[in-house]
């Protein structure tokens, strides 16, 4: 958890935590899983965490539960998974997926709002809009 800080300044944002429920929803929808929970969400880190490991524990005792197409959903894959299970013995299984979901669900959020801010800033330099389509400058003197 040494990324704690940054994570717990990342949700603070408004805007960012609100992205991050729609993609956290969207990823348990696709993969099979209860989306209940995430509409009442805090940004605090610390609970968002237990919400999600409570949600996959239950979930996880259900015989063929949809855990790895939820992980494939987030873009966990089976070696990430295998490396936090073996540095981290003494840690519940679930309590490590939790934590990986909330680091790649925040890290999708946060690579899309940069590119788009990026994408937006260059249209506007070089004269487009966000259609695309190219505005001369003179139409607009």
């Amino acid at each position: 958890m040494q990324d704690l800080p940054s994570l717990k300044d990342q949700l603070s944002s408004r805007n960012l935590f609100d992205a991050f429920k729609v993609q956290l929803a969207k990823d348990f929808e696709q993969g099979g899983f209860s989306i209940d929970f995430i509409e009442t969400l805090e940004p605090d880190y610390n609970t968002i965490h237990e919400k999600i490991a409570y949600e996959l524990q239950r979930k996880g005792e259900i015989p063929d539960s949809n855990l790895m197409q939820l992980l494939y959903r987030v873009d966990i894959s089976e070696a990430q998974l295998q490396k936090y299970f073996h540095r981290d013995k003494d840690q519940n299984h679930f309590n490590i997926i939790a934590e990986l979901i909330i680091k790649r669900v925040l890290q999708k959020v946060v690579l899309r709002q940069f590119y788009k801010s990026n994408l937006n800033s260059k249209s506007n330099q070089d004269g487009y809009t966000n259609s695309g389509s190219h505005i001369s400058s003179k139409a607009i003197d």
